[in-house]
């Protein structure tokens, strides 16, 4: 399934890299009390976006995540253990997958209506010099030609690599490492459509993919592996496209894809 993402009309996708990250069969058995590691973290910020979560994303499997474990379980008819087994798992990234982030903001009014002035999400990005080919990474490059190449396989134009949108989205990996969250919405710098404004970023439809996983193809091949992330690797609404990885957090590397229309 292919989605389009129009003016108005523009959707973010939800990132669901746990799936080659945990690598579970339907014979593995869960996790839960006192576990720890990126499949946690990841879990935690799944549960945190889907309002179960109530506290900080650590990676570590404490009585507060068992209890919204439990919560989710009771929420979805599962059997009320309060550890993730591959069945619990499963509904959480379904849950997660199908949720639904708010449209963008519509256009402003008339020029005769005064329009309201728009919330700041946070300071603007800290100016920094343009961008050449040197600034991507060889990480970069090769998540752009994998992108490229999947798109070539479905007879889909390839995009072209937009330096400004790739600082956008170092700029926005770079802020989940250092504020240790796993989100689209950023607290430092709002929705990404808040981002690219800010950064004087013009699109006419525009989208986000975000990965947390240890190596670039992995990451790809995760968000291969989700519908919503999928269609806007392969979507033929965008024309350009921006990447940024970094190192750190709980899974070795942030990955930030994003796109435009233009």
């Amino acid at each position: 399934m292919r989605g389009k993402l129009r003016k108005g009309k523009l959707l973010v996708t939800l990132c669901i890299c746990l799936l080659l990250l945990l690598s579970f069969s339907t014979n593995v058995l869960g996790f839960g009390k006192n576990s720890q590691g990126p499949d946690v973290f990841v879990v935690q910020g799944m549960l945190k976006t889907l309002g179960y979560f109530p506290g900080t994303i650590t990676g570590y499997y404490g009585a507060e995540t068992e209890q919204s474990v439990r919560t989710f379980q009771k929420s979805y008819g599962l059997p009320v253990t309060g550890a993730v087994d591959d069945r619990t798992l499963q509904s959480i990234i379904w849950a997660y997958s199908n949720r639904k982030l708010p449209k963008k903001p519509a256009p402003a009014p008339a020029p005769d209506r005064k329009p309201a002035p728009a919330p700041s999400p946070g300071p603007a990005p800290k100016p920094t010099p343009p961008p050449t080919a040197d600034f991507l990474s060889p990480e970069e490059k090769q998540m752009i030609d994998l992108v490229n190449e999947a798109r070539q396989q479905e007879g889909v134009p390839p995009l072209t690599v937009d330096l400004e949108l790739s600082k956008s989205a170092k700029l926005k990996s770079q802020d989940m490492v250092d504020k240790n969250y796993f989100s689209h919405d950023s607290p430092t710098y709002g929705s990404p459509f808040d981002m690219m404004k800010r950064l004087g970023i013009s699109y006419s439809t525009a989208g986000e993919n975000i990965a947390c996983n240890q190596a670039t193809d992995t990451a790809h091949s995760a968000l291969m592996e989700s519908p919503g992330h999928r269609s806007n690797i392969l979507s033929e609404d965008f024309t350009h496209i921006g990447i940024g990885i970094v190192d750190g957090g709980a899974c070795g590397k942030m990955v930030t894809q994003q796109f435009i229309g233009k």
